[in-house]
């Protein structure tokens, strides 16, 4: 029974070692790149991008002439000096009339608005892309640390599944001793008691397991499939130690602090286009008109035009001051939201590298711990054979050994979610993952 607990403690010191990460990520990626592909907030947020873009095509339309087409038919009647001198009856008379009109307007000089507003539009353009990817890499962090969390839960059953059935032979073994007289019925009780709190402990990794793929579905887009070998990689050495030059590198890349920079842009341009509105509008015009009635009312008519107009507007209200100062306080509004974002972004750095570090901690600690009760058992072991303890003791020494293999398997879970954690408060988890190669 020994020498087969021990091949049993081997093959689970096997198993806790095999996420050593040195496998291939494949089956990640894939989740991954197919969640991009399906996730509804990442193709709303592409559908947004592309509105912005025709947004900016109809801004930049300001810069090309315009051309206005007018056709009128219909019948007329008039009284006029024309009339009146012609017509023998009444003075006035009735016609058909038909009227066509061409117009191209081309704007010379509007105080450089439309330029500002297209340069705002591209400026929104901009933000919403680097929204697209911010949205990207929260996506990629939610199906990593979700499909990482199942397969933790998955080990820690396995592992509570060989407890469990350790347990259940101890117990039979004590409850034959009972039977025999060797043992009380508080031995036989108190191993109950321990085979209840392992099915307790089952239970809630089993909630957790429902939880998790919950979670995983939401963000792939797709159930977590069991059965297949599901693989991954650590990404420890794309961290960067140092997390006061991860955190000035990530203020210049991060996709989240950009895009807030580009709105801020956006609403300086704006403030100076409503300011642009101030100045007049220059337009040359080419114009052709002809109107066709009959000769005791006017006759036909035309009128070809080539002309230079300048309209300036001005509302008594103070309308055009009281614009320049909303859109001047907006901007500075952008600019306080980009420095808060800022803020936060760094206060995220700094949290996930002291979580990361002391889950490093956390793991060395718990390899540690189960290098102590491995000696622990073997001690107990020991003592069981020459009769100085109960197998109740060596029961629970056994269980001690398991719950810190259990402790083993979750921290280094942890760790990897953590590296996740990490690279995602960067803002580059989503390329790192998906680039990354495998590795057999």
């Amino acid at each position: 029974m020994r020498i087969k607990l021990g091949l049993m403690f081997v093959s689970v010191l096997a198993c806790s070692c095999s996420i050593s990460l040195d496998v291939s990520a494949q089956n990640l990626r894939d989740a991954v790149v197919f969640a991009l592909e399906n996730h509804p907030s990442v193709e709303g947020a592409r559908l947004g991008y592309a509105a912005a873009e025709h947004g900016k095509d109809a801004t930049f339309s300001g810069f090309f002439p315009e051309i206005s087409i007018g056709v009128m038919a219909g019948r007329t009647f008039q009284d006029n000096a024309t009339s009146r001198g012609l017509a023998v009856t009444r003075g006035a008379a009735y016609s058909g009339l038909g009227e066509g009109n061409i117009t191209m307007r081309q704007m010379l000089f509007d105080g450089f608005e439309v330029r500002n507003r297209v340069r705002s539009a591209n400026a929104r353009m901009q933000s919403l892309d680097y929204t697209l990817m911010d949205i990207e890499g929260l996506v990629t962090l939610r199906v990593a640390q979700s499909y990482v969390d199942i397969l933790r839960i998955h080990h820690a059953l396995r592992i509570l599944s060989e407890q469990s059935t350790s347990i259940k032979d101890y117990e039979k073994r004590i409850t034959d001793m009972v039977s025999e007289g060797v043992a009380d019925e508080v031995e036989l009780q108190q191993a109950r008691d321990v085979a209840m709190i392992i099915e307790g402990v089952r239970s809630e990794y089993e909630g957790q397991l429902v939880s998790a793929r919950a979670m995983y579905a939401e963000a792939a887009g797709q159930p977590f499939v069991d059965g297949v070998d599901h693989t991954f990689v650590s990404l420890a050495s794309f961290i960067n130690e140092d997390a006061a030059v991860a955190v000035a590198l990530s203020k210049e890349n991060h996709p989240a602090l950009q895009s807030a920079r580009m709105d801020s842009k956006a609403a300086r341009h704006d403030m100076r286009a409503e300011h642009a509105r101030m100045y007049p509008d220059v337009n040359g015009e080419l114009s052709y008109a002809k109107t066709d009635k009959k000769d005791v009312i006017g006759g036909e008519t035309e009128d070809a035009r080539a002309v230079i107009r300048m309209s300036w507007n001005f509302s008594t209200g103070g309308k055009e001051f009281s614009s320049v100062r909303q859109k001047r306080y907006e901007h500075y509004e952008m600019a306080a939201k980009h420095e808060a974002l800022e803020r936060e972004i760094e206060r995220d750095i700094y949290q996930a590298y002291a979580n990361y570090h002391t889950l490093e901690r956390k793991v060395a600690l718990a390899i540690d711990r189960v290098d102590l009760n491995e000696k622990l058992m073997a001690a107990y072991d020991a003592k069981f054979e020459g009769a100085r303890i109960t197998l109740l003791g060596l029961m629970r020494a056994e269980s001690q050994l398991f719950n810190a293999r259990l402790a083993e398997i979750d921290n280094k879970y942890y760790l990897l979610s953590a590296e996740y954690g990490v690279l995602a408060s960067l803002g580059t988890l989503k390329d790192i993952l998906i680039s990354e190669k495998d590795e057999e």
